[in-house]
């Protein structure tokens, strides 16, 4: 048998992009899977396809956001399914804005979906984890997480939140046999621009948001590669792990060599209007 064979797997968000395909590819590795979304129009469809690779599947609605749709979430599998052996917190919201852009109700809303809903599943299902002494968490931050691209404060800093949070688990855990990996995904073919805010406008005062999702349209990896990256994580006990590699694994690199070097070539990109252009916005 295989590292996932039977197993009961959670899947977060996974009513499109990252979370769909982390629930199939672990529906074919093996596991049952229940998945969440916030959009329930989503979740049928999603749980049509586990089924039909033979294991048992489960949706639900959650906002996770919420603490008290969380834990009622969590309540429900834990009487349903018992105690996941997988525990993938992957739903997410993506937020580009400049910082002078961006209201104290946006800041709220990007922690809120992806730090605090981390933190809210985390708290409901590790201690289950904990007192069983065996678990697999997989946390979906961001490259984004990891080094600072101007534009979009607040979805780094949820992102780098996540991070922090999930490097001092994979430490905390280890004692109690729960294994934690994090996920750092580059730009990626997902809904997460068009479900989300963009602030960013383009040479004509309009909304950037054609050009944004255009960019990730063409040069986003496929979700599927990402899937197969985190499933790797997780049977590997992988740390960190940065997918594609060649999306900021080089930025990566040149901050933890030099961080002075990387701030000076990021504020000169920034003020020629050389990061703005990637994206199809203006200075």
């Amino acid at each position: 048998m295989g590292f996932f064979s039977g197993k009961k797997a959670v899947v977060t968000g996974a009513g499109s992009g990252i979370g769909r395909a982390l629930a199939l590819k672990l529906a074919d590795a093996g596991c049952h899977v229940a998945v969440t979304d916030v959009r329930e129009e989503r979740l049928p469809g999603v749980v049509e396809e586990l089924e039909k690779r033979g294991v048992k599947a489960r949706g639900y609605r959650v906002d996770h956001s919420s603490w008290e749709q969380v834990r009622d979430f969590a309540d429900r599998l834990h009487d349903e399914w018992g105690v996941p052996d997988i525990l993938c917190c992957n739903a997410g919201v993506g937020l580009g804005a400049r910082f002078l852009e961006t209201s104290l109700e946006d800041w709220e809303w990007v922690l809120g979906v992806n730090l605090w809903g981390t933190i809210y599943t985390l708290h409901a299902f590790v201690p289950g984890m904990v007192e069983r002494r065996s678990g697999s968490i997989l946390i979906t931050a961001s490259d984004a997480g990891l080094v600072a691209i101007p534009g979009m404060a607040a979805y780094q800093t949820s992102k780098y939140g996540v991070v922090g949070l999930g490097e001092t688990l994979r430490m905390e855990l280890y004692e109690h046999n729960v294994r934690v990996s994090i996920l750092c995904p580059g730009y990626v073919n997902t809904n997460i621009i068009r479900d989300g805010r963009i602030y960013l406008c383009n040479s004509t005062g309009r909304s950037s948001r054609p050009e944004v999702e255009r960019f990730y349209a063409t040069r986003g990896v496929d979700p599927v590669k990402v899937a197969e990256a985190g499933l790797r994580a997780l049977e590997r006990d992988q740390g960190l792990s940065l997918v594609p590699w060649i999306h900021f694994g080089p930025q990566y690199v040149l901050k933890r060599v030099s961080p002075e070097l990387y701030f000076k070539l990021f504020r000169f990109l920034w003020r020629k209007g050389v990061i703005h252009r990637v994206f199809g916005a203006r200075p």
